[in-house]
């Protein structure tokens, strides 16, 4: 009700204001009559009625039509006075029989062409005028100006009704309603401009260029704008897969992982725990919160070559000879294999197959020294590592903290890059005795709720 209210009084108002400069016109510019301006008022109103009936049908979801083009061309050849009448057909049509409707559409086009003929006939007579023959430079030039007058009024009277009847904040229409037609909004003024040059040279066939013109722009700025919206929509469900993928890239992580710690009890809590502190490092050294979750989940699948390898081995630890430590060395490229062929994965891949590399190039697979190794795979080392030294494991216990800080810090600079475990040493001096014991809350596979990355639906359900 309250916008019903605020409507009609802004019809009013704008009713008001026509009256208003239909007065100051016929005191600026006086009114001729004569039968040309009755004839061409009919003329101009029924080609405005039929252009807002039979709009031009653009694509299966757009209609176009000229009337705005229309509306500039009646106010250059009949006056401002005289283009109030032929506005008013196509107002009718507009209303289709609701009063407020068409009360609103009369005031608006007849404020529109009062103000566009105002501005033609400041620097030329209309078209139709008794007096000296029209230059056709001057007619050009003030039809440029009679429309550009004219849609800007559009435009700002379209932005006070949404005001008045939803109350919507005018920044808002600027960017959803009236920035999107800039483009069309241009074309239309130089539309109006080349039928007024056509009308002085060919005559009727001014008619056609209007039209052409006019719904050439319109389905110009429809095609534009339906662009638009079809390259937001992707963007949207661009993101929305983003997000999709990399939950389900968390969810396989995590059932890797577990498959893996079902076997020795251990790899799914070594996961676990180097994928948080990889995360974490990468915040630390402001890699962006993007490559902290890549390198989460590059913590959760770095063993993932692990699966390919026996059972047994899993099982030896640091029982295992010479012959299987170099079985057991080869998990970092059977990782990349697995990892490369999944889409999205191939940087991953690669910190996978080097996380066990070292900066003197005693490491392995490759032997990469230095700033040949990924930062990226230096976390991994850094992390896995810590994760390695303070975790139970299959075959001996994890030690403390403290001698696991020791351990590391032992050896910087030829084991792991001294500025990824200066870091890394940071973040320990500021968290809890949990955290370094890799044991807290936050230790816990992605979408697991059991303790050290256990489900508790497995716990709850394993045989006693």
């Amino acid at each position: 009700m309250g916008g019903d209210v605020g409507l009609k009084a802004y019809v009013a108002a704008l009713a008001a204001l026509s009256l208003a400069l239909a007065a100051s016109c016929a005191h600026q510019f006086g009114v001729e009559l004569g039968p040309r301006y009755v004839v061409g008022a009919v003329a101009f109103g029924a080609v405005l009625a039929l252009a807002e009936l039979f709009p031009v049908r653009v694509g299966d979801h757009s209609e176009v039509s000229a009337v705005d083009a229309g509306l500039v061309l009646a106010s250059v050849v009949l006056g401002p006075l005289w283009a109030v009448p032929a506005a008013f057909s196509c107002a009718l049509v507009e209303g289709n029989g609701d009063p407020l409707r068409t009360s609103h559409a009369a005031a608006r086009n007849a404020a529109e062409v009062l103000l566009a003929g105002a501005a033609f006939s400041f620097v030329t007579p209309p078209l139709l005028s008794s007096g000296d023959p029209v230059s056709k430079a001057a007619a050009v030039y003030a039809t440029l100006a009679a429309a550009a007058v004219l849609l800007v009024a559009n435009n700002a009277l379209d932005a006070c009704l949404l005001k008045a009847k939803y109350g919507q904040a005018f920044g808002q229409t600027w960017e959803d309603v009236l920035k999107p037609y800039l483009l069309s909004d241009a074309v239309n003024v130089l539309t109006a401009s080349l039928g007024t040059l056509a009308l002085l040279s060919y005559g009727p066939v001014a008619a056609v260029v209007l039209v052409a013109g006019s719904v050439g722009s319109q389905a110009l700025v429809l095609r534009s704008r339906e662009h638009a919206r079809r390259s937001r929509e992707l963007e949207t469900e661009n993101a929305a897969l983003k997000r999709a993928l990399a939950g389900a890239g968390m969810t396989f992580g995590s059932l890797a992982a577990e498959a893996l710690g079902r076997k020795d009890g251990y790899t799914h809590r070594h996961a676990a725990a180097t994928a948080v502190y990889a995360a974490d490092l990468a915040r630390e050294m402001k890699l962006g919160e993007k490559r902290a979750e890549e390198l989460r989940l590059a913590g959760l699948l770095h063993d993932v070559g692990m699966a390919f390898l026996p059972e047994e081995l899993l099982l030896a630890g640091g029982r295992a000879n010479s012959v299987a430590q170099r079985e057991l060395a080869e998990h970092p490229a059977l990782g990349e294999a697995a990892l490369a062929s999944v889409p999205g994965y191939e940087e991953l891949s690669r910190w996978v197959r080097w996380h066990h590399e070292r900066p003197d190039g005693r490491g392995y697979p490759d032997k990469l020294r230095g700033s040949w190794i990924p930062v990226e795979a230096k976390i991994l080392a850094v992390a896995q590592a810590h994760a390695d030294l303070v975790l139970d494991g299959p075959s001996c216990p994890g030690v403390p903290p403290r001698e696991a800080r020791e351990r590391l810090a032992a050896d910087m600079d030829a084991g792991f890059d001294g500025t990824v475990l200066k870091a890394f040493l940071r973040i320990l001096d500021t968290e809890s005795e949990g955290y370094r014991n890799a044991d807290d809350h936050r230790f816990v596979l992605p979408g697991r709720s059991g303790p050290r990355g256990v489900l508790e639906e497995d716990a709850a359900g394993a045989p006693s």
